[in-house]
């Protein structure tokens, strides 16, 4: 193929002129989303301080040119926010009943639109100030927006008129670089060539940029390049939109590594990669199934995460991923076996086996090894042979000699019989949040799901720690304080006004709280070892039983 000759630099631009002399700016639906937050933003806002009217250069911005319209290929998170952030400095404005005709008139229209899910709130926000209510947007690049917007308009606000001329005449007259290219394939090559010197990327947009530019590459039809990365980008599309669809749940680089694991056997990073494509014969066609695996288990994640008040897996986020229990449940929602009595119990095996892994200091999992047996259905290993190799592994582990003396199968008994310790929130808080759910469930009150709920909550002792006005017996300090028994669970706002008070002054502020599990805590006059040990032998007999595997 011919070298790229075409590419348009001007690099004396404003932000100001960009949009003055542009009709159409969009954002491509295979870009990702509005993903900047407070730290971004904040570091956004003081930049632009730090400049006092001096001139400020934003960076450079990629385009595509397409007729009239250009489509941003690097840079839509800062063109974003300064649409953004003008925005604010308009309401601010008005709000002290000065004319915003002229920032209006260039900037809050439709001369740029973000991608088309988020389009319509970003619109009501940056063109009509209306503000909607975080919780109820639809995605967390919407509430990404909004929370810039407030940010801005919060942090805009505290400055006088002077200072508020001056920060928007210091980005309007921003320098920008800005490349304008003509198709598709000179923007992979660009944009390719750009982020390998030192500008940061995750993993997954460092690769995609390398293997699009590699379809150029490896082509000899500019015709048939253009039209395989507009495939391709379309696929890229709806990856973004599943990827941020489970964020909080999965994380970009999960996703990554748990594909390039189960489909090629590497790690989820450029250098491999690379070694497997240089393998590969038809590297074309090698590509385009890369980012269809990929979208396929992006979208494995998102349905894994629209089933999250399914109680089974809602416990498998609360207990955490000390065992890869993700790429399981990616095969078999990928696969369809997501029902039945058999998947119900690899679930709550998981659930335990993951638990029981917080016990000890263990190092090794088998789990992405079954996952691919399961996946690639090794000599007939279907999921009652999976269910079977998970049930061992959580009844003896990983490990043969884990097992010495019964010692993995009796961890959790041994935990609470043996152990007088138990204040680690890593471990105790999953104990007394599934108490908590098991009371709840009694009371018909409803077992608790939000896992930012669950987030929300550390542990508190009930007798205090470090008590003001008692003195602990050594015997007390070594077999009761840090006991299950005396630990429960509160909001951290909760837990900075509780401190280090007494059992009695504490009573008080138990009345404010909402778990049931303080019901039997608050029928108590005094907290002794008695109470301590009652509670605790209550928890533990519930453990027990809410872990055994028996029935498995």
């Amino acid at each position: 193929m011919e070298t790229i000759t075409a590419t348009e630099n001007k690099t004396a631009e404003s932000i100001k002129s960009l949009f003055q002399s542009s009709e159409n700016i969009r954002i491509p639906a295979y870009q990702r989303a509005y993903s900047w937050e407070n730290k971004q933003c904040s570091q956004f806002l003081e930049d632009l301080l730090e400049q006092k009217g001096k001139r400020y250069y934003l960076g450079q911005f990629l385009f595509e040119k397409d007729g009239s319209t250009l489509f941003i290929i690097d840079g839509q998170q800062r063109l974003t926010t300064t649409i953004l952030f003008l925005s604010a400095i308009a309401k601010v404005n008005a709000s002290k009943g000065q004319s915003i005709e002229a920032i209006k008139a260039i900037y809050l229209t439709d001369v740029f639109k973000t991608i088309e899910d988020d389009q319509v709130i970003f619109k009501k926000v940056t063109q009509k100030h209306l503000i909607s209510i975080s919780d109820d947007t639809e995605t967390i690049s919407q509430r990404r927006i909004i929370e810039a917007f407030n940010y801005f308009e919060t942090e805009l606000s505290k400055l006088d008129n002077e200072s508020l001329d001056l920060i928007q005449e210091t980005l309007e007259n921003a320098v920008i670089s800005t490349f304008f290219i003509t198709n598709k394939v000179e923007a992979t090559q660009v944009f390719e060539y750009q982020n390998n010197r030192g500008k940061e990327l995750s993993r997954f947009e460092v690769i995609k940029a390398y293997l699009m530019h590699q379809i150029y590459i490896q082509s000899n039809d500019n015709k048939q390049a253009n039209n395989d990365i507009a495939e391709i980008q379309s696929i890229i599309s709806k990856t973004y939109r599943y990827i941020e669809a489970v964020e909080g749940y999965f994380t970009e680089n999960e996703l990554l590594d748990n594909c390039c694991n189960l489909f090629y056997n590497i790690n989820g990073n450029i250098e491999a990669i690379k070694e497997r494509l240089n393998k590969t014969s038809d590297k074309t066609e090698w590509i385009k199934l890369f980012f269809e695996n990929f979208v396929e288990i992006s979208h494995s994640a998102k349905s894994i995460v629209s089933n999250k008040t399914q109680l089974a897996i809602t416990n498998l986020f609360f207990v955490g991923n000390e065992a890869n229990w993700k790429l399981i449940l990616l095969v078999l929602f990928n696969k369809g076996d997501n029902k039945g009595e058999t998947y119900d119990k690899i679930l709550k095996l998981l659930e335990i086996l993951c638990f029981k892994l917080k016990l000890g200091d263990y190092r090794t999992d088998n789990l992405p090894s079954l996952a691919k047996h399961y996946f690639r259905k090794t000599n007939g290993y279907d999921i009652e042979r999976l269910y079977h190799d998970i049930k061992h592994s959580t009844d003896f582990g990983f490990q043969w000699y884990w097992n010495n003396n019964d010692y993995f199968k009796n961890i959790i008994n041994n935990y609470f019989d043996n152990q007088k310790h138990h204040y680690n929130r890593n471990t105790i808080k999953f104990i007394l949040w599934q108490y908590e759910n098991s009371l709840r469930v009694k009371n018909r009150s409803g077992a608790l799901l939000d896992k930012d709920l669950y987030n929300s909550y550390t542990i508190e002792h009930i007798k205090p720690q470090n008590p003001t006005d008692e003195e602990y017996t050594e015997e007390f300090k070594k077999n009761f304080l840090q006991l299950a028994g005396n630990l429960a669970l509160l909001t951290q706002s909760q837990n900075s006004k509780f401190g280090n008070k007494s059992f009695d002054k504490k009573s008080e502020l138990f009345q404010d709280t909402a778990l049931s599990s303080y019901t039997e805590i608050r029928e108590h006059n005094v907290w002794t070892e008695l109470e301590i040990a009652e509670r605790h032998k209550r928890i533990s007999e519930f453990a027990k039983k809410y872990f055994d595997t028996s029935n498995l």
